[in-house]
């Protein structure tokens, strides 16, 4: 097959499963995959499957939500993201379109993961704003402290079962959809700067959910809501 030939069936629903597992559609795409999932049981195999490979890739690493403008670079790698009229309609579609561009994505997701941890890290108590949840029946406890745009996050009590996740979604006042900051982690903390949008404010609201190893595959949250709390001033 060359270059620029056109992707077979199997390979769209490789390279569509695989932006699905990166958490990369929204809107009218992410619905339609989602419904396919409910209906198509290999194709749901087939995000698993790609969900599995990131969550092996990660093993070892505490996964985080990297800023928005890494996001975006990972969504033009993929060719979901580019200027007005930047490419040809009739132009086939690259190679990197394919699965294994969609694997490349993986594996700089994982690498910027990688870069945003900062083990080691002192969660002692600053001016800005906090949350603490304690996950329903459960040791789990989960700090959360904020200083300007600058979020930690903090296992303080217990662990997840060993195979899922917590995830953390911040949740806007305006009844928006709850956006993932990524996940918590293990042991430690992590640290990051919050997405542009995401500002700290005593009317938001941190929640947590029981995923999958890895986060929810969809980007919203698939299992149930086991905490939440609002933000208050420290």
């Amino acid at each position: 097959m060359t270059e620029d030939a056109p992707l077979t069936p199997q390979e769209e629903d490789q390279a569509l499963a695989a932006e699905m597992a990166l958490g990369l559609l929204d809107g009218d795409d992410l619905t339609a995959a989602t419904a396919r999932m409910a209906d198509d049981a290999e194709f749901a195999r087939t995000v698993r499957d790609w969900h599995e490979r990131l969550a092996g890739m990660a093993e070892n690493l505490t996964p985080v939500m990297a800023p928005a403008r890494a996001r975006h670079a990972i969504r033009e790698r993929l060719g979901h993201a580019s200027p007005p009229l930047a490419n040809d309609p009739t132009e086939r579609r690259a190679w990197w379109r394919g699965p294994m561009g969609a694997f490349g994505g993986l594996l700089g997701a994982a690498a910027l993961a990688f870069l945003f941890i900062m083990p080691g890290q002192d969660l002692t108590p600053q001016p800005g704003f906090q949350a603490q949840l304690q996950v329903q029946d459960s040791q789990m406890r989960v700090a959360a402290r904020l200083t300007g745009r600058e979020i930690e996050i903090a296992m303080e009590g217990g662990t997840p079962p060993a195979d899922r996740d917590l995830e953390i979604w911040w949740i806007k006042p305006d009844g928006s959809a709850p956006i993932s900051i990524g996940l918590v982690p293990r042991d430690g903390n992590m640290r990051m700067t919050l997405p542009e949008g995401l500002d700290p404010a005593e009317d938001v609201k941190i929640a947590l959910s029981d995923e999958p190893l890895g986060g929810s595959p969809t980007g919203q949250a698939t299992g149930p809501v086991v905490a939440i709390s609002d933000l208050t001033r420290s």
